[in-house]
């Protein structure tokens, strides 16, 4: 980096200026993969949550005078919309904000993976029935919900977005540097649709050929970054692409992983727990022909294929059990037991040894005479154990707190102290405020303490 430095020198020259429009399309209405997806993002709810909602407004809210469902069915890979309601919402949009907002139609979308198309696009059964209409009849996440599936919709259905894009290019000896800026010249479906937003980043009027006086260089260097770890949203999306599961599906693969104790949930990411990992390790040992992407969609085409009419269920079955059979007798012989360690200690019932075992909510202390001897050795009493508390109420169950611990590795981190009825964890400090854009708590992070949120979908800092 300082030898590139020292080779910068004046002049610095405007080598070339390019701008052009550039649309920007709405998207397609929610099936339930991008519900999903988009409610994680924005608003930081869970598979599980954006469903038991989405049930809720789908089969009937009170309105005052009648009870209405509010939503079409959830559960779909359709992005397709009834012609009534295209109609009706292109009506809706001339009248409210003009006839120059009217899209030709609903966005097309290459349909995803073994999809069904049984049902059509989550959208509001009436497009006149408006967020603001409905904020008296609504709790608050219905509320958050039901406008992020009505601004979708109705956003599909209006003008793309239109951007100037400005690209300027500077040179100085062999050098050369690039900065791009863009302008909304007309704002389209995101008049509607306030979860998206085009920042307006005006560069100076310059022509090529104008020479440049250098103020200041910031160098920066930059190392590569593991990947990522999976968000619900990711994984969600990686499933759908992938051809696993089905929109009925999403939301409890999420859970099990959860529930079986096979991943914890970090800062909104998925972290494979100790157990999650052997499990992983073994079954793709002893079951690599199904343990895989690959046999998994190829699976759910099959499943398909039987339910046209086009397989036979028995053979299809057949099939299965001739090749699992051996494998499963191959790794009840083979696969390594894993004897429960001694901690040391006698059963107060029985006498034999206590050993440590792991459950669904960790490890713990049992008999090793099970299932003879049922004695569990009971951990302290949570009002027993020295936790630091943040003094901030935990945002998933509210009413737990959150407060400081420390992984079996001595790693600190904060989580709810009504665990393991709630999981809500994160690996940096809360503070009693909540993020405007996504909702998440904010967080503190870093030697300067600055203040941002942890979901990075977000990015939001003060």
């Amino acid at each position: 980096v300082k030898a590139i430095l020292a080779e910068l020198a004046d002049p610095y020259t405007v080598d070339k200026v390019e701008k052009k429009n550039k649309l920007k399309q709405p998207k397609t209405p929610f099936i339930t993969s991008t519900l999903q997806q988009e409610a994680h993002s924005r608003l930081g709810y869970n598979a599980k949550k954006t469903m038991t909602i989405a049930q809720k407004l789908y089969e009937g809210v009170d309105v005052g005078t009648e009870t209405v469902g509010l939503i079409t069915y959830m559960r779909t890979d359709s992005t397709r919309l009834a012609d009534n309601f295209v109609d009706d919402a292109k009506q809706f949009i001339k009248k409210s904000y003009g006839a120059n907002y009217v899209g030709p139609g609903s966005t097309s979308k290459k349909k995803v993976k073994n999809a069904q198309d049984a049902h059509e696009a989550i959208r509001p059964t009436s497009v006149t029935r408006t967020p603001e209409d409905l904020k008296p009849y609504l709790k608050r996440d219905e509320l958050r919900l039901y406008k992020l599936i009505w601004e979708r919709a109705v956003a599909s259905l209006m003008k793309s977005a239109t951007v100037e894009a400005t690209t300027i290019e500077v040179k100085s000896n062999d050098y050369l540097f690039r900065v791009n800026g863009q302008v909304l010249v007309f704002d389209g479906y995101l008049r509607v649709y306030s979860y998206e937003e085009t920042k307006n980043s005006a560069l100076p009027r310059l022509n090529e050929g104008d020479v440049l006086n250098l103020l200041d260089v910031d160098s920066q260097q930059h190392f590569t970054q593991p990947p990522a770890r999976y968000s619900e949203a990711k994984l969600i999306k990686e499933m759908e692409e992938l051809g696993i599961g089905r929109p009925s599906t999403y939301a409890q693969t999420m859970e099990t992983l959860k529930n079986r104790g096979y991943v914890n949930l970090v800062d909104k990411k998925f972290a494979p727990t100790d157990q999650g990992m052997l499990t992983s390790d073994k079954l793709g040992e002893f079951f690599s022909e199904f343990i895989n992407v690959e046999y998994t969609a190829g699976m759910e085409h099959n499943l398909d294929e039987i339910a046209k009419g086009q397989k036979v269920w028995y053979d299809e079955l057949k099939t299965f059990y001739d090749h699992f059979i051996p494998m499963l007798e191959n790794a009840q012989e083979n696969m390594e037991k894993i004897a429960p360690v001694e901690i040391g200690e006698e059963c107060p019932e029985c006498g034999s040894p206590l050993v440590m075992r792991r459950g669904r909510y960790g490890e713990f202390v049992a008999c090793s005479a099970y299932p003879a001897c049922r004695y569990i050795k009971k951990e302290k009493k949570e009002e027993e154990i020295i936790q630091a508390s943040t003094g901030v109420k935990c945002p998933k169950c509210e009413t737990g707190e959150i407060v400081e611990k420390k992984t079996r590795r001595g790693k600190l981190f904060y989580g709810c102290n009504q665990y393991p009825s709630c999981d809500y964890a994160l690996w940096h400090k809360p503070i009693d405020k909540k993020c405007p854009n996504c909702d998440s708590l904010l967080v503190v992070k870093g030697k300067k303490e600055e203040i941002q949120c942890p979901n990075k979908e977000c990015g939001y800092k003060e």
